[in-house]
């Protein structure tokens, strides 16, 4: 590893990519929140860290230099602003993600399967709740019957994220009401003291939140796509 490298690291069923600064740390778009510098033990959470390689990419000063520009962003998107889109614009000025890109194709299976290529959020719950495997294996499977098979173990594994999100987002709607008593009650007790304390703790939760069900709704997006191809076998 030098400056200036694209870095990657499993996740399971994805990779986390950064930009190594050439001091022990790394600059990554921490998931699902913001771009921070952290150290390559934080980065790695004990798995390998690779390196990408790149026929052609711009110096590694200018490298470091983008992704420290960028430092406190929070406008991470799944599908169209992740941790790879970051890396790979830090190397290039370009934004790409080969991992959403492998994903829609392929989910696109023949051309065919599910309607074609999938719109974005069914793209991004493929790749991360990892059902990729199933929807690839299907594309390449000549029985009908074992085709089935693939996308009815999709489907059993989207339902588990499913009801995780769900319960996530039930909780987290829960805390966040709470607080909003919390605060409503401070105020009737002229506690103002107390009811910025309240919101203050509400607010984190909002983000928090947003991300959950974002990540509901692509995991039914998702089961959607594959429930109508099921239906019409």
């Amino acid at each position: 590893m030098a400056k200036g490298d694209h870095l990657y690291v499993s996740r399971g069923t994805y990779f986390h990519h950064g930009i190594d600064c050439g001091d022990g740390t790394i600059i990554h778009y921490r998931e699902g929140e913001s771009i921070t510098r952290s150290s390559e033990a934080f980065f790695a959470l004990g798995e390998t860290i690779l390196v990408k390689p790149y026929r052609n990419s711009d110096s590694a000063e200018l490298v470091v230099e983008r992704a420290a520009s960028r430092l406190g962003e929070r406008d991470y998107h799944l599908v169209f602003n992740n941790c790879e889109h970051f890396a790979a614009w830090c190397k290039t000025g370009k934004h790409r993600s080969h991992q959403v890109e492998n994903v829609a194709a392929a989910t696109a299976i023949g051309g065919a399967l599910l309607g074609g290529v999938f719109v974005a959020p069914a793209i991004a719950a493929a790749g991360v709740y990892g059902i990729s495997k199933y929807l690839e294996q299907a594309k390449t499977a000549e029985d009908p019957a074992e085709v089935q098979r693939y996308l009815e173990s999709a489907m059993a594994q989207l339902a588990e994220s499913r009801q995780e999100q769900a319960t996530a987002v039930q909780q987290l709607q829960q805390e966040m009401d709470s607080w909003v008593r919390t605060a409503k009650e401070a105020i009737n007790r002229d506690r103002e003291d107390l009811a910025r304390a309240a919101l203050k703790r509400k607010y984190p939760l909002i983000k928090q939140l947003e991300q959950r069900q974002q990540q509901l709704e692509e995991v039914t997006a998702l089961e959607a796509q594959i429930r109508t191809q099921l239906a019409l076998d």
